[in-house]
């Protein structure tokens, strides 16, 4: 099983490395940053495509910390200007108790101020099993440093497979862009709602 994982893992950033021949070099960064709180991530971010991998920040048992690798690929398409996405996954815990993997697809348009678009992403957890995840959103963008963002989606924000509404802000300031918003529960008591924050820095490569 962990045979398997690695050679996924190898197999998703190979596949994605395969499009760097598209890229300048002058659009080029590393990258850091967090998500959902949790997850610290670094990575190589090119024109078309990226490549990184993420940690968890802090669990009080060590052994139950989790790492991923994940690749991504963003183009448009010139239909109608409609944007594509692809972003694949394959993490574990440090001590191979379980592992997981997953492929997102996703299109987006932008009119004017306002951005929408919709995503399908098939999931496997070795300790949940398969399931179909989906994502809706829509942006306005309010001054050109702010948007209002939204997100109904049961994507993980963890591990959970759980139905949530994700209302919240956009900021960006030239590399940096931070996202504060509420995990609203759909199928669940209000009171698990979740405050989340998640944040990227590119450095600019010459």
């Amino acid at each position: 099983m962990k045979a398997r994982f690695l050679l996924s893992v190898i197999g998703i950033i190979s596949f994605l490395s395969g499009w760097a021949q598209n890229d300048s070099i002058q659009s080029r960064s590393i990258f850091v940053g967090l998500r959902n709180n949790k997850y610290v991530f670094l990575g190589y971010q090119a024109k078309y495509w990226s490549v990184g991998l993420e940690n968890t920040l802090w669990i009080r048992n060590p052994e139950e910390q989790y790492i991923r690798a994940n690749g991504g690929f963003r183009h448009d398409t010139g239909i109608w200007g409609v944007n594509f996405s692809a972003d694949a996954f394959a993490g574990a815990n440090y001590t191979g108790r379980y592992f997981d993997c997953g492929l997102r697809i996703g299109v987006d348009k932008v009119i004017g101020r306002v951005e929408f678009g919709a995503g399908i992403m098939p999931l496997y957890d070795s300790g949940i099993g398969y399931n179909t995840c989906y994502t809706v959103h829509a942006a306005c963008r309010i001054v050109q440093e702010a948007s209002v963002v939204v997100d109904v989606t049961n994507i993980p924000e963890y591990r959970m497979v759980e139905h949530r509404i994700v209302p919240g802000f956009l900021f960006r300031a030239r590399k940096l862009w931070i996202r504060p918003e509420l995990s609203i529960p759909l199928n669940d008591n209000i009171q698990f709602t979740r405050v989340l924050v998640s944040f990227r820095y590119d450095f600019l490569l010459k």
